[in-house]
């Protein structure tokens, strides 16, 4: 064990390791054992997926994070590894769209709603569930264009700016949704902003997301299996067109969803390996 560390470290000193504002980096690791310390937090090693013996992390980081490098500390029963990473600021597009204006200056009538929403979705996410569900590559959940990429800069009807925290896929009839990965239904509710929702707890931290469903096929508590309909499209809550919005929360935290599946389908060997639909 000692001289995996020791080489792991060699490895980190001669080539560095960077990661993005708002996407996750999954960092492997040569144990399963220990934790990460990053900033004061806990971030905890998991099994490799292939490889028990080995083990990987999955480091998140805030969108509005400013550049710079962090140092995280893998401490573990054998000894401490420092691993410093470069955060780097990522040049994500800009997007101006316009919406119908109660989903940019809403109704006072709907701010307790938006409010109990809100509260509710950031409960789910913070919520760890030790357990994982997973153990297969994750896949898109539809084939379709992708209309809106991760991370653009967004002004809404001219004067609502945020970012986006998924990506869209083109539905202009209702087509079938699939579950991104095994999990646990968490939700299913229509939101005012994010419409028809359904989101899947995979376990360890990570969440799917499908938002603006105009029909739901499953409900709190379900089970479901990697590639399994959960519902239709939609055109419902803040849309431009019809569409669904997907995304992947890790550790309380947006993240690219489409980079952050690369970088656990890399876990797998190459022939199991799957990115997109089933067929």
């Amino acid at each position: 064990m000692r001289l995996l560390l020791c080489l792991l470290g060699s490895f980190l000193s001669l080539s560095g390791i960077e990661g993005y504002n708002g996407k996750s980096l999954v960092l492997p690791l040569s144990s399963a054992s220990g934790t990460l310390l990053m900033n004061e937090r806990n971030i905890s090693v998991l099994p490799h997926p292939i490889n028990p013996a080995q083990g990987f992390a999955i480091i998140p980081t805030d969108y509005h994070s400013p550049a710079q490098e962090i140092d995280i500390k893998w401490i573990n029963p054998l000894g401490e590894l420092n691993i410093p990473i470069e955060i780097r600021s990522f040049d994500y597009p800009t997007e101006v769209l316009n919406v119908e204006s109660s989903k940019v200056t809403p109704p006072p009538e709907a701010l307790q709603r938006i409010a109990q929403e809100k509260a509710e979705a950031e409960k789910i996410y913070n919520t760890l569930t030790p357990t994982r569900y997973w153990n297969k590559p994750f896949i898109h959940p539809m084939e379709s264009n992708i209309t809106s990429l991760y991370g653009s800069a967004r002004t809404y009807n001219g004067v609502l700016k945020s970012y986006h925290g998924g990506v869209d896929f083109r539905a202009r009839t209702p087509l079938p949704i699939l579950a991104s990965n095994d999990g646990i239904v968490v939700l299913v509710k229509d939101r005012y902003y994010a419409g028809g929702t359904v989101i899947i707890d995979h376990g360890e931290g990570i969440y799917s997301c499908y938002f603006h469903m105009s029909r739901f096929d499953v409900k709190v508590g379900d089970g479901v299996k990697r590639g399994q309909s959960i519902g239709l499209t939609g055109a419902t809550g803040r849309i431009t067109g019809p569409h669904l919005h997907f995304g992947l929360m890790v550790l309380g935290l947006q993240s690219d969803p489409l980079d952050l599946i690369t970088q656990i389908n890399a876990l797998f060997p190459k022939e199991i390996d799957e990115t997109l639909t089933l067929r």
